[in-house]
């Protein structure tokens, strides 16, 4: 008769501990710059108990993209932002670029994970490129809204300059991490001033 292994005791909301770890080396180092070593070093557990929950580290920058692809669609489909204005729900997007702004300049998802993307496993780009192409499709539709109403303002097709928008955010982000806040928000004033009549 065998024994089963014994997984280290650490309580029920670890998933949840080792996740909110992850993600945020990852947002701060990259996918490719951390490891299951530095998650157990700090939650102050053997590696064993990471693998018991996500056992290998593609499972584990799955999970990540996937509750960040969950957290898109709770956020942009609440009443709060939902049932705002076109711009309005504009400002409510850029406040959350400016949250990353607020936590040590962090880059955003799409931002960290692009320059590993080659790197990354065929499942985590699918979820990435889904988590993208919805975030996209919602501001479009912002948009068409906001110039068929008159409050918003831009040239050529709700899709390319969501896109224009979105890059341009994830850019600032990266800028600032360079240097300081400054060049975020004035990028961020830029894009208020061309698109808000």
């Amino acid at each position: 008769m065998t024994t089963a292994p014994v997984i280290p005791t650490i309580p029920a909301d670890t998933r949840t501990r080792i996740l909110d770890l992850a993600e945020g080396l990852l947002l701060e180092r990259g996918f490719n710059a951390f490891s299951y070593q530095h998650l157990a070093k700090e939650l102050g557990v053997k590696p064993a108990a990471i693998h018991y929950h996500y056992p290998s580290k593609d499972d584990l920058g799955m999970a990540i993209v996937a509750r960040q692809l969950r957290r898109l669609r709770k956020w942009r489909d609440l009443p709060r932002v939902a049932d705002l204005p076109p711009v309005a729900q504009f400002e409510a997007l850029l406040a959350v670029y400016d949250t990353h702004l607020g936590h040590e300049r962090r880059v955003c998802l799409f931002g960290a994970l692009a320059a590993d993307f080659r790197t990354l496993p065929a499942p985590m780009q699918a979820e990435l490129r889904t988590f993208n192409r919805e975030l996209t499709e919602w501001l479009a539709q912002v948009l068409a809204v906001g110039r068929a109403t008159g409050t918003l303002r831009f040239v050529g097709s709700p899709a390319a300059k969501a896109a224009q928008v979105l890059i341009t955010l994830a850019g600032a982000l990266q800028v600032a991490r360079v240097h300081d806040e400054t060049p975020f928000q004035v990028i961020v004033g830029q894009l208020r001033l061309e698109l808000l009549t």
